[in-house]
């Protein structure tokens, strides 16, 4: 007779208890202006071994900062530290089952220093026997530092005996006691960089000297604007009456610009479209041409952005902008100072560059026969949005108390035509 086999007895082996994941939103960092930030929280762990899901918050930024993260839900989302000081972001995780407990890192911006840009000044033509002033006053600093300056005599014509009466003044003098060119260069210095060196050649001569055009600096303006060239820094070393002969020789496709005269000092014309407009200015001293010179004035669209505000981030939207939702909100409230209406949604305005009108607001209810009332909050017909201002505003309802409804908030921005449409179907308590 066959022995049995002995059947295995079954062990039961408990359920691992579920571990709190911890957040690790990467190191703090310090980094300039203007620059992109990447954070990271990939050394974010959970014991159990359960996949993360990230939750990430912009709770601090310097003022005047517009920064916004790309994204609330990835594990290395991006912000542009736009503005120097410190930002500060939050992350959570979640395994799943529980969130981790919140931890914050800190991101430092400041502001780098650039080396100073040295300016000495336009070329002259000048007769024999003229004191000649140097003008290194232009120099300028992106930091704003104070500047020094140093002056070199690189080149005189022969025989010449003309010396600095300074190195280091804004606005040296030397006398051109030759005819023929003397050659100038000035560096400047913030106290910790150094310029390139910018060179200025003095022409003196006996015969007539060949004026020199001037046709302004180069300007950035808003489109619409009515721009001023002025030639009047134009100069002739024999002092000779000049004439004027300017053009626009380049603007922006589909742009309708013209001067308002071609032959006064100065002259002006409206930058109809956004873009880059090039003007040129010949001067004649009623014998001879000067060579001519250019003047760009760049001009740009003011701009009204729209994000869509939640307590995570804000989400850039784009103008015009219609949306169509579907949601329940319910609100539990007992006694006296309970909100009378439910918040649908909430938006942000930041100008830029001008002002911006809202018109036609209108908050409607289109379901028949109810009388649950639609309205904005934080904005209203004829409300003027300033350039650099920001405005916040919202979708705003009485509670529907169990009825669906069908609302609509409407308004359009009077300077652009863009129009804001929101459609939702709302349920409340």
């Amino acid at each position: 007779m066959p022995t049995p086999t002995p059947t295995p007895s079954a062990t039961s082996t408990p359920a691992p208890t579920n571990t709190v994941p911890v957040a690790n939103p990467g190191a703090n960092q310090n980094v300039l202006t203007k620059t992109s930030v990447t954070l990271d929280a990939s050394g974010s762990v959970d014991a159990n071994g359960d996949a993360l899901t990230y939750k990430w918050a912009l709770k601090s930024r310097p003022s005047g900062s517009a920064a916004v993260l790309s994204s609330a839900t990835d594990a290395k989302p991006t912000f542009t530290a736009d503005v120097a000081g410190t930002y500060i972001a939050t992350l959570i995780v979640n395994d799943g089952k529980v969130d981790s407990a919140p931890v914050d890192v800190t991101i430092t911006a400041t502001v780098a220093n650039a080396a100073p840009v040295a300016n000495a000044g336009p070329d002259q033509n000048v007769k024999n026997g003229t004191l000649v002033t140097l003008d290194g006053s232009a120099s300028s600093d992106a930091n704003g530092d104070a500047l020094t300056y140093q002056w070199t005599m690189d080149a005189r014509p022969s025989g010449s005996a003309a010396v600095l009466s300074s190195a280091t003044a804004a606005k040296p003098t030397f006398t051109a006691d030759v005819a023929g060119n003397y050659v100038l260069s000035l560096i400047v210095s913030d106290g910790a960089l150094k310029s390139v060196a910018d060179s200025v050649t003095i022409t003196s001569s006996r015969a007539n000297a060949a004026p020199v055009a001037n046709a302004g600096k180069d300007q950035n303006v808003l489109t619409g604007a009515t721009v001023t060239l002025d030639g009047r820094g134009s100069s002739d070393a024999n002092g000779d009456t000049l004439k004027y002969d300017w053009n626009l020789t380049s603007k922006p496709a589909g742009s309708s610009a013209a001067l308002s005269t071609n032959a006064q000092a100065v002259t002006n014309f409206v930058a109809d479209k956004a873009g880059t407009y090039v003007a040129t200015l010949v001067v004649n001293d009623g014998i001879v041409d000067s060579a001519p010179v250019t003047v760009a004035i760049t001009a740009v669209a003011p701009t009204l952005s729209l994000y869509r505000v939640d307590i995570f981030s804000n989400e850039l939207l784009k103008l015009p902008y219609t949306s169509s939702a579907s949601m329940q909100k319910s609100q539990t409230c007992t006694g006296s100072g309970c909100a009378t209406t439910v918040t649908v949604d909430k938006f942000r305005f930041v100008a830029n560059g001008g002002n911006f009108t809202i018109q036609n607001l209108t908050a409607v209810n289109l379901t028949t026969g109810s009388r649950v009332a639609a309205s904005f909050a934080g904005l209203q017909n004829g409300t003027v949005i300033a350039n650099g201002q920001t405005v916040n505003f919202s979708l705003e309802s009485d509670f529907t108390r169990g009825q669906s409804v069908n609302l609509r908030y409407e308004f359009t921005i009077k300077e652009t035509g863009d129009k804001f449409s929101y459609t939702v179907e709302l349920k409340t308590n």
